[in-house]
């Protein structure tokens, strides 16, 4: 009895060890310049495929460090037999640098959150006709909006979802407006859970004056907002107003991104109508808002842009390939200080840049139906941010530079 005791002894450390498994990747900046909060996206199909010899990773335990630094990580399906993995690193110019997963010895761990997205509402509701009656907003995943929601009838908080880093945060409203607009930041963190919490009638919200986080900072009114979607017809925009049925949910929300998902379904341009999905979503550390889209029935075109402003000054890129960028900076913000807003679009991508009366306008084409392009804002209040129009437009040349040459990921 006495050896068979030593013998469990003996061998229970060794059963330990023989479950932690590592695998190794590369990624790789080819630009000559330091990136702080690189996001980066492993597909999970290729490192299954990659770890052959170690069998199935355990994903459940999965670390992931960058030397000695554990990364905060989050996994989002893809589609029924993949997932992606996403974390930011921050790697200097031109490095190559080891990023190393390891699994089976501990259990998942708890990261803090750099992003956040919700949608809430008054939930249940008290409709009277006019306005949606209640004293409580509540947060929920996924609705289909009611049929007679309108703007201003206080049914959402902030009239609509939200998304943020910790650097800026994004709304668009809920309503026939469908447009994007900016809560700039005087304090770094995540605050959207606690803005328009008490804004229950829809009228002089709280977050139009300054609050200790910052506020409101740009006023859309009927133009293209910052990024908002719309198709041109005979020299018009058309934004997305009038549909048969729209759905919205959260469909991520995890420490390194966010993003909410609508689907807008009979969006009627003309005499036709069309099926369009609309994914917004952030990374931590980012000022940029990611659009992704699907469209059924190919148009002839989508459109997107920037609110103009008197005074503000534009700027833009002149690249014969790859991302480009436009973009107002100026005292344009509700605040009355200087603030710059951007579009990032691809080339190959573009039909032709204009405008109207109230927007600069981007005229894009889909392909096979999907677009994608990034917008941002940077407020002069910011702590550490960019004060003047000299540091916006080398953001600007910063960031075209990274969309261009995306890091490098060898599996």
């Amino acid at each position: 009895m006495k050896s068979k005791f030593l013998l469990i002894l003996t061998f229970f450390p060794l059963l330990i060890f023989a479950q932690s498994k590592t695998l190794t990747i590369k990624l790789k900046n080819d630009i000559n310049k330091d990136r702080v909060d690189a996001l980066v996206v492993l597909c999970t199909n290729e490192l299954n495929k990659l770890n052959k010899l170690n069998k199935n990773i355990d994903y459940q335990t999965l670390q992931i460090f960058d030397g000695k630094k554990e990364l905060a990580y989050q996994i989002e399906k893809k589609s029924n037999d993949c997932s992606d993995i996403y974390f930011v690193v921050d790697i200097k110019a031109k490095e190559k640098k080891k990023i190393s997963l390891q699994w089976g010895k501990n259990k998942k761990s708890e990261f803090q959150h750099r992003t956040y997205a919700e949608l809430a509402m008054k939930n249940p509701s008290n409709y009277d006709g006019k306005k949606f009656r209640g004293t409580k907003f509540e947060n929920v995943t996924k609705i289909k909006v009611p049929s007679v929601h309108t703007d201003h009838d206080a049914l959402f908080k902030y009239e609509g979802p939200g998304w943020e880093s910790e650097k800026v945060g994004y709304r668009f409203y809920l309503d026939w407006r469908n447009a994007t607009d900016i809560f700039g930041k005087k304090i770094n963190g995540l605050f959207l859970k606690n803005i328009g919490v008490t804004d229950t009638v829809a009228k002089d919200d709280s977050y139009h004056n300054m609050q200790d986080w910052g506020m409101d900072i740009f006023k859309v009114g009927s133009s293209l907002g910052i990024g908002s979607i719309g198709m041109m017809i005979e020299q018009k925009v058309n934004m997305v107003s009038k549909t048969d049925s729209i759905y919205c949910e959260i469909s991520k929300n995890g420490p390194v991104i966010s993003e909410v998902k609508t689907n807008y379904f009979g969006w009627l341009v003309g005499n036709k109508k069309y099926n369009l999905e609309s994914k917004l979503s952030i990374a931590a550390g980012s000022r940029l808002s990611k659009h992704s889209i699907l469209i059924k029935d190919e148009p002839d075109n989508l459109v997107t842009g920037l609110a103009k402003y008197e005074g503000t000054k534009f700027i833009k890129s002149n690249n014969n390939n790859g991302w480009n960028f436009i973009a107002l900076y100026g005292k344009q913000s509700l605040a009355n200080d200087d603030l710059g807003i951007a579009l990032f679009y691809n080339q190959k991508d573009l039909i032709e840049l204009t405008e109207d009366n109230l927007s600069h306008i981007v005229k894009l084409k889909t392909n096979n139906g999907k677009l994608e392009y990034y917008f941002a804002a940077a407020w002069q209040q910011e702590p550490n941010g960019i004060k003047n129009q000299k540091e916006f437009e080398q953001y600007l040349s910063n960031t075209i530079l990274e969309l261009n040459n995306p890091i490098k990921i060898e599996y």
